[in-house]
């Protein structure tokens, strides 16, 4: 018997642990982010795109700055680096002497010490992309 109460006991204070004790009190912010979805930013995977600050201007990244939205394929020079971008199942960049394909979401490419590619969102044959320079 003296199981299955301590097993009452650790089941309560797990109850209270998750579910908190009860209304009332002040909620305290754990400083963990959490990614909430806007308009503009949206946290669904597999949604729409959130918006690319330059759109399809790809010639704001001649300075090696921007963030732009490639649908199927474009060719983008950025910081002097010629790139071939193709978005299907993946983000394929083509340079002169090199190619790299990414995963998607999150996903960075490096050219040197020329320019960095972060893939910042990805939907079917749609892809927002931030160039930066390392």
């Amino acid at each position: 018997m003296r199981r299955s109460t301590s097993v009452g006991v650790m089941v309560g204070a797990l109850v209270l642990a998750v579910g908190g004790c009860g209304g009332g009190g002040t909620h305290e912010d754990s400083g963990t982010a959490v990614a909430e979805a806007t308009p503009d930013r949206p946290t669904d995977p597999a949604g729409p795109l959130p918006g690319a600050a330059d759109g399809r201007d790809y010639g704001t990244c001649s300075d090696g700055a921007c963030e732009v939205l490639v649908t199927s394929t474009a060719d983008i020079t950025a910081n002097g680096v010629d790139v071939h971008v193709s978005v299907d199942d993946s983000v394929t960049f083509r340079t002169p002497g090199t190619v790299t394909t990414l995963g998607g979401r999150g996903s960075v490419a490096q050219f040197g010490s020329d320019l960095r590619v972060k893939v910042v969102a990805q939907h079917g044959k749609d892809a927002v992309l931030e160039f930066a320079v390392p």
